[in-house]
Protein backbone atom coordinates (compact mmCIF):
# COMPACT_ATOMS: atom_id res chain seq x y z
CA UNK A 1 0.00 0.00 0.00
CA UNK A 2 2.92 1.95 1.11
CA UNK A 3 4.28 1.62 -2.24
CA UNK A 4 1.50 2.90 -4.52
CA UNK A 5 0.85 6.34 -2.57
CA UNK A 6 4.63 6.77 -2.98
CA UNK A 7 4.40 7.17 -7.20
CA UNK A 8 1.54 9.10 -6.29
CA UNK A 9 3.06 11.79 -4.05
CA UNK A 10 5.76 12.24 -6.48
CA UNK A 11 3.57 12.75 -9.27
CA UNK A 12 1.22 15.35 -6.99
CA UNK A 13 5.17 17.28 -6.00
CA UNK A 14 5.48 17.08 -10.17
CA UNK A 15 2.41 18.30 -10.94
CA UNK A 16 2.57 21.50 -8.57
CA UNK A 17 6.31 22.48 -9.42
CA UNK A 18 4.69 22.35 -13.32
CA UNK A 19 1.69 24.83 -12.10
CA UNK A 20 4.47 27.39 -10.38
CA UNK A 21 7.01 26.61 -13.04
CA UNK A 22 4.00 27.65 -15.45
CA UNK A 23 3.14 30.59 -14.00
CA UNK A 24 6.58 32.29 -13.47
CA UNK A 25 6.51 31.41 -17.14
CA UNK A 26 3.48 33.52 -17.48
CA UNK A 27 3.95 36.22 -15.60
CA UNK A 28 7.45 37.03 -17.12
CA UNK A 29 5.80 37.38 -20.53
CA UNK A 30 3.14 40.29 -18.67
CA UNK A 31 6.02 41.87 -17.33
CA UNK A 32 7.62 42.07 -20.56
CA UNK A 33 4.49 43.01 -22.44
CA UNK A 34 3.80 45.55 -19.51
CA UNK A 35 7.59 47.01 -19.80
CA UNK A 36 7.55 46.93 -23.48
CA UNK A 37 3.71 49.43 -23.30
CA UNK A 38 5.50 51.81 -20.99
CA UNK A 39 8.35 52.16 -23.29
CA UNK A 40 5.95 52.72 -25.97
CA UNK A 41 3.98 54.99 -24.02
CA UNK A 42 7.44 57.22 -23.23
CA UNK A 43 8.42 57.05 -25.92
CA UNK A 44 4.66 58.81 -27.75
CA UNK A 45 4.61 61.13 -24.68
CA UNK A 46 8.20 62.43 -25.18
CA UNK A 47 7.22 62.42 -29.42
CA UNK A 48 4.95 64.51 -28.63
CA UNK A 49 6.75 67.07 -25.96
CA UNK A 50 9.55 67.35 -28.82
CA UNK A 51 6.40 68.56 -31.48
CA UNK A 52 4.83 70.66 -29.13
CA UNK A 53 8.44 72.08 -28.66
CA UNK A 54 9.28 72.66 -31.66
CA UNK A 55 6.14 74.30 -32.78
CA UNK A 56 6.54 76.50 -30.13
CA UNK A 57 10.23 77.51 -30.99
CA UNK A 58 8.51 77.87 -34.98
CA UNK A 59 5.66 80.23 -33.63
CA UNK A 60 7.94 82.48 -31.11
CA UNK A 61 7.55 85.77 -31.76
CA UNK A 62 4.44 85.45 -33.61
CA UNK A 63 1.25 87.19 -33.15
CA UNK A 64 -1.93 85.67 -32.74
CA UNK A 65 -5.51 87.24 -33.53
CA UNK A 66 -7.73 86.09 -30.74
CA UNK A 67 -11.48 85.72 -32.31
CA UNK A 68 -13.68 87.54 -30.66
CA UNK A 69 -12.30 91.01 -30.57
CA UNK A 70 -12.81 93.62 -27.89
CA UNK A 71 -13.93 93.08 -24.91
CA UNK A 72 -15.39 95.20 -22.46
CA UNK A 73 -13.49 96.32 -19.82
CA UNK A 74 -14.92 98.06 -16.26
CA UNK A 75 -13.10 100.89 -15.38
CA UNK A 76 -12.61 101.04 -11.60
CA UNK A 77 -12.45 104.13 -9.73
CA UNK A 78 -9.59 104.38 -6.67
CA UNK A 79 -8.56 106.68 -3.83
CA UNK A 80 -5.51 108.58 -3.02
CA UNK A 81 -4.14 107.11 0.29
CA UNK A 82 -2.53 110.10 2.13
CA UNK A 83 0.44 109.69 3.91
CA UNK A 84 -1.05 109.54 7.31
CA UNK A 85 -3.02 105.99 6.27
CA UNK A 86 0.65 104.57 4.43
CA UNK A 87 2.61 104.69 7.45
CA UNK A 88 -0.51 102.73 9.39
Amino acid sequence: MILLSIPGTIRMVLIIIAIFVIVRFISRLMATKKSADDEKRFNQNNDSFKRAKEKSDSEKGKVHIVEGGYREAEDVDFEEIKDDEKKN
